[in-house]
């Protein structure tokens, strides 16, 4: 999505490391933005934060004006990359608002959205029902979305392996504990810290 200016969704179950893998894209590479949707941002905040994210001040200026500040940043960069975590937790008016936006950002800026898989159910519904702006956007990524594989235990074993924990009897623990919770990643995390507590590191 980066290199060609294309838009991405991407979904997973909640756990499966959508958010981590993003923050690690963006130490890695420039001219990344990542943004922490919310069900509380109205357009304003929208905006405003993403502004805040590319470097804008947006003191004094109205959303019109922050969003002609963050496109006139973004067209000068070789290759952003805008990555909105939690997307489906956008509201309805905020989500329409952006697919407006988005048609002045096309193929200017790479767009990856990140989210469990309800955005399907929600971007469906909006096409069977019409409404405003979803048949447009649902083009934009390609009428499809990509869907992430879930967890297992040979994700479990590398987490561990890339952690420092390489006892076989260590890594069975975690692997346990993650097997009682579909293998989410936040309970893969919090063992691990359990096990390098109880061994010093």
């Amino acid at each position: 999505a980066q290199r060609w200016r294309n838009v991405t969704w991407v979904t997973g179950e909640a756990g499966c490391g959508k958010s981590t893998t993003a923050r690690v894209y963006l130490q890695e590479h420039k001219e990344v933005f990542y943004i922490l949707c919310s069900e509380d941002m109205k357009k304003g905040d929208f905006v405003r934060e993403i502004a805040r994210t590319v470097g804008i001040r947006t003191e004094g200026y109205n959303i019109r004006e922050v969003w002609g500040l963050i496109l006139d940043d973004i067209i000068q960069m070789d290759a952003p990359l805008l990555v909105f975590d939690e997307a489906d937790k956008l509201t309805e008016p905020v989500f329409h608002y952006f697919i407006s936006l988005y048609n002045k950002l096309e193929e200017k800026c790479g767009v990856v959205f990140l989210s469990t898989d309800y955005i399907a159910k929600r971007i469906s519904n909006g096409l069977r029902y019409q409404k405003p702006g979803y048949k447009e956007f649902y083009s934009r990524i390609g009428r499809k979305f990509y869907e992430l594989e879930p967890t297992d235990v040979n994700d479990v074993f590398a987490i561990c392996s890339a952690n420092g924990v390489t006892d076989k009897r260590d890594i069975d623990n975690v692997i346990k504990e993650a097997s009682t919770c579909d293998f989410d990643l936040r309970r893969v995390r919090k063992s691990i810290h359990k096990v390098k507590r109880m061994t010093g590191e």
